[in-house]
């Protein structure tokens, strides 16, 4: 079963203490500064959840290249070699473009020297510092 509570109904809920809560002095002050840093948090969050989302394809496929190879780092794998068993289709649908969307943006990664097809079908990360730097322009 899914909640759905609108953005509205959390900040009239957020507003509407009680009084004999609104009355307490340094307790009551603490916690609302707090809720207040939380907010603030939260509202950074959403931002760049929101930035991320608006980047071109290109910083997308080289965010992900990032991600997969950082993970590779920590679970002990050649962090610049991104496995063949990743298919195309999936690495398309969990960025939010086509098949050919993805094989025009990895041939542009290459042209930039970015990346290199290998034998084994892999894909292997020729300038991972490049990548980075294009996962970040934003």
């Amino acid at each position: 079963m899914a909640i759905s509570v609108s953005t509205s109904e959390l900040q009239n809920a957020r507003h509407s203490t009680p009084p004999l809560f609104s009355r307490r002095s340094g307790a009551a002050q603490s916690a609302r500064s707090s809720s207040k840093d939380d907010d603030a948090a939260f509202a950074a969050r959403r931002r760049s959840i929101t930035r991320a989302g608006n980047r071109k394809p290109l910083e997308r496929v080289a965010a992900l290249l990032v991600a997969i190879s950082r993970n590779n780092t920590y679970e002990g794998r050649d962090p610049r070699t991104i496995p063949d068993a990743l298919t195309a289709g999936f690495v398309a649908q969990l960025l939010g473009i086509d098949v050919a969307t993805l094989a025009d943006l990895l041939v542009l990664l290459e042209c930039q020297g970015l990346v290199a097809s290998t034998a084994s079908a892999g894909l292997k990360l020729t300038n991972l510092a490049g990548l980075e730097g294009l996962a970040d322009a934003h």
